[in-house]
């Protein structure tokens, strides 16, 4: 098979692919769980007394049949761990779209049982963190109200957001919806994530840009301030619909492959300083 006249689509694979096989850090949501766990764990996510579920790859057979098999994998799981680590820790992520079955599963152990001779085990102190992009346009708007009435980003009122966030995992379609989570007061804290402006990508740009020059071989002939221009360009911001507000569609997730991408179509211009070649007999 040959591709012809697609010089782009050959370029921009070939960058996909290798920027693919670069280490990517985890962000937002994702990176505060991350911190939590390893706070708590010296082996973070590989400490046997924690779990991540991701919903679309851990759940995602909703038939009757698959139901009842994650229902029983689940409980086992929660109660074999909790009763080996009261503290233990469960991460799932896709909260919204969980079954509404199996989040009925992860009631009991969120809702105060009194130990029993057969359920001896008591889980107040085990640790239930659900991620979820649930509420983003509902913050979205609040903050651009704030913009708005001209109050300081730092000046936000906690607990606005988190009542905003409240509402909507009461209201939006999803596994939290139609769950008794929300209405029975089980959740403790909810945690907004305020949508980035330019300005937080920008420093999320530079901090990314300071790791990778550290380590680095070559020299570059453009300025820092050009490279981080031109990854500005390639990240999707959207307007507010009333302001001159700009908020990043996907935060600083897309910073690491965009800078890499940046500086592979930045090779034919770069000065080199050294170079070190790495054999593999598993890529060609």
């Amino acid at each position: 098979m040959v591709l012809l006249g697609s010089i782009f689509d050959m370029f921009c694979i070939m960058e996909c692919c290798s920027n693919h096989w670069i280490k990517n850090d985890i962000n937002g949501k994702n990176f505060v769980a991350k911190h939590i766990v390893e706070s708590l764990y010296r082996e973070g996510y590989k400490s046997k007394y924690v779990r991540l579920y991701v919903v679309s790859r851990d759940f995602m057979h909703h038939d009757t049949v698959h139901i009842s098999q994650y229902k029983d994998h689940l409980t086992e799981d929660i109660e074999k761990i909790a009763s080996k680590c009261p503290q233990a820790t469960f991460v799932f992520d896709e909260i919204d779209q969980m079954p509404k079955q199996l989040l009925d599963v992860i009631l009991y152990y969120i809702d105060f049982h009194t130990p029993t001779a057969s359920r001896s085990t008591d889980y107040r102190k085990t640790i239930f963190i659900f991620l979820s992009n649930t509420g983003a346009k509902s913050i979205n708007n609040l903050a651009e109200k704030n913009y708005r009435s001209s109050i300081r980003r730092e000046n936000f009122n906690i607990l606005e957001f988190q009542q905003a966030l409240s509402n909507a995992s009461s209201n939006e379609e999803g596994g939290l919806q139609s769950a008794s989570l929300i209405d029975r007061h089980l959740v403790t804290f909810f945690v907004p994530f305020l949508p980035l402006k330019r300005e937080h990508i920008r420093v999320c740009i530079n901090q990314q840009l300071a790791i990778i020059l550290e380590h680095d071989e070559y020299e570059y002939e453009v300025s820092v301030d050009d490279i981080i221009n031109n990854v500005i360009n390639l990240i999707e911001f959207t307007r507010a619909s009333s302001s001159s507000l700009e908020y990043s569609l996907s935060g600083c997730k897309k910073v690491q492959q965009k800078l890499h991408y940046i500086f592979e179509t930045m090779q034919p211009t770069l000065k080199k300083t050294k170079k070190k070649l790495y054999d593999s007999d598993d890529l060609l």
